[in-house]
């Protein structure tokens, strides 16, 4: 840990009194999180819909492979929608990449829900990928360069908040349309009405403003006082500190750039910068260390862990969900309301030791699931209806029980009725979820003969809530603190001229691991099991919690200027101190001579 000297960086002491925030905090605020929203939406409303889209006409058929793509082609073009808009932020500033990502949002809802195919389909998940990618990198930027520091990390989290509430809206509305013809009309229905929040969230950024420092960057002065007059509510002694720290962090820049003849892209100027490289991967960390601990795992595939649990009902299915996404929305009101008090890391450690003991309370309730499924019967017992030549035949029948046999996408349990015991075989290609394609289970006039049953996805277990309240109790513990920490620290860690470059970067590694997570779940419980996949996220959580502990600073109480020195080491912090002290001086000399005449302040213009 470090610490810096009790001056801004401006080297002018902060007023003694928080500034009394006004409306117009509150509706940028607002506005601004509705991309938390919409990003929190898409993540849990394809769970409901893939219950109910490989079944539907133009869609089917659907294999894991198809709804593995449908599912994880949205993070991945986050990525690359993260990356376009770091610089694009740069250029053209904060507001008009959050115009665009409304706008390519209610593209991509519209599109998804008039599709008549799969190509369609994917065309739309595409457009809603690089709209949560701009999103997810921009607000927290957008919120971060405007809100008052009091209230930085509060407003920051109120954007992973607002991820967690669009994740219960999808449940809730994926519940409610799933009861209007949900295989022609449900789940086109839980797309289009994500169109309605982007639409809204556009019109309301045509009126807001952009954010004071990239308007300073760029020249505007006037318009930068105009939004801090704003900000704090007209609070004079306010906006004069935080005029002149902005002033003097761009001068200081300036004059740093200099010194060092800075040029190139930003890119090569961050490789260049040993504290901003430094910021840059510990923040990129934290994104990736997000996703490791397996949270779109259950965000994605809720109604998958949910029916292998040994639901079998949809709608019960996606109100269980429902359920769950309230347990992950009530979390983030722990950091809203303690960030600014016990600061980031307090938090973000507890959060993350709970998240590693919920993991393995997930994997140990999959495992009595397991243990406890119904046994299949050995090979020599098959039946000569039973024919192994068909494709999947001999290795279905290797499994041992029912979990086993349900976790591969290729079988399904047939059992019977009475005694429970039953044969491991291969799902028909027609209807995997009705019937097998050989033995016991197959389809005689449209029904199953004798005694059998033909299960698909679930085992009947005395186990089957565990699993449900061991993701309960993860998602409540994640959400805690580990869903909006790595959001509100690289908000922070970055000067202005890295800053949404460095926060571009960090975002695509929140997406990149994300998407190797959605790839990878459905393969990875094949090998090693559901339990093993859950354990395998804990371990990968320790590593995270140790690197928490020893490289993440506590950015509580400084001003968003004052951060990147945390990362500096006594030298540099020094020396920096040194230069922004002198900088003041001329800063404060300007402002002084700021006239007021009759109540209205002239600025002389530099």
């Amino acid at each position: 840990m470090v610490a810096i000297a009790a001056f801004s960086s401006s080297g002018q002491e902060k007023p003694a009194h928080n500034p009394k925030l006004g409306l117009f905090v509150y509706i940028l605020a607002s506005a601004a999180v509705i991309g938390g929203f919409l990003f929190g939406y898409d993540t849990s409303v394809v769970s409901a819909a893939m219950l109910y889209m490989p079944d539907a006409p133009g869609l089917k058929p659907m294999d894991t492979v198809w709804q593995e793509v449908l599912v994880s082609i949205s993070p991945g073009m986050a990525a690359v929608g993260s990356l376009m808009s770091g610089t694009s932020s740069d250029y053209i500033g904060r507001r008009k990449v959050i115009l665009g990502a409304s706008a390519i949002f209610t593209i991509g809802a519209l599109v998804c829900a008039a599709s008549v195919n799969k190509i369609m389909l994917l065309v739309g998940r595409v457009l809603l990928g690089i709209a949560i990618g701009f999103a997810s990198m921009i607000v927290p930027v957008y919120l971060g360069e405007t809100a008052p520091t009091h209230v930085r990390g509060m407003l920051v989290s109120a954007f992973a908040l607002m991820i967690s509430f669009g994740q219960v809206v999808a449940n809730v509305t994926g519940g409610a349309f799933s009861y209007i013809d949900p295989y022609n009309v449900g789940w086109r229905l839980m797309f289009a009405f994500a169109a309605v929040p982007s639409a809204f969230q556009f019109v309301c950024f045509i009126f807001l403003p952009e954010t004071p420092r990239w308007l300073y960057e760029n020249g505007f002065e006037e318009e930068t006082r105009e939004v801090l007059e704003k900000v704090y509510n007209g609070d004079k002694e306010w906006v004069e500190y935080e005029m002149a720290e902005i002033i003097a962090f761009n001068e200081d820049q300036q004059k740093e750039n200099e010194k060092m003849h800075a040029s190139g892209p930003v890119i090569w100027r961050i490789l260049k910068t040993p504290h901003v490289l430094k910021a840059c991967f510990i923040g990129s960390m934290l994104q990736a260390f997000q996703q490791l601990a397996g949270i779109n795992t259950i965000l994605y595939y809720t109604a998958d862990i949910i029916r292998s649990s040994g639901i079998s009902n949809n709608h019960t299915t996606i109100w269980i969900s429902v359920a769950l996404s309230v347990c992950n929305f009530i979390g983030p009101f722990i950091p809203m309301s303690l960030i600014e008090r016990v600061g980031r890391r307090i938090i973000f450690l507890f959060s993350c030791g709970l998240v590693v003991l919920s993991l393995i309370f997930i994997g140990v309730a999959f495992l009595l699931v397991n243990h406890d499924s119904a046994a299949t019967f050995p090979g020599n017992q098959y039946g000569t209806n039973f024919n192994s030549s068909y494709p999947d035949a001999k290795g279905c029948m290797a499994y041992t029980n029912c979990d086993f046999c349900v976790t591969t996408d290729a079988c399904g349990f047939c059992h019977d009725a009475n005694t429970k015991q039953g044969y491991c075989l291969p799902a028909s290609s027609d209807n995997p979820e009705d019937y097998s394609s050989t033995g016991s289970c197959t389809s005689v006039n449209g029904s199953i003969p004798n005694n059998f049953q033909w299960e698909k996805y679930y085992c009947d277990t005395k186990f089957t809530i565990l699993p449900i309240i061991a993701c309960g109790v993860y998602l409540l513990t994640f959400s805690s603190g580990f869903t909006s920490l790595p959001w509100v620290l690289n908000s922070e860690f970055y000067p202005m001229w890295a800053r949404s470059t460095c926060v571009s970067i960090s975002t695509t590694s929140n997406w990149v691991f994300n998407l190797i997570i959605a790839l990878t779940y459905l393969s990875l419980t094949q090998v090693i099991g559901k339990y093993g996949a859950f354990w395998l996220y804990a371990g990968l959580t320790i590593i995270a919690f140790v690197f928490i502990l020893f490289l993440v600073p506590e950015t509580k109480g400084y001003s968003i200027e004052e951060v990147e020195m945390l990362f500096m080491n006594k030298k540099q912090r020094r020396e920096a101190e040194t230069r922004r002290r002198e900088t003041v001086t001329e800063v404060r000399s300007r402002l002084n001579s700021t006239v007021s005449f009759g109540g209205q302040l002239q600025v002389h213009k530099y």
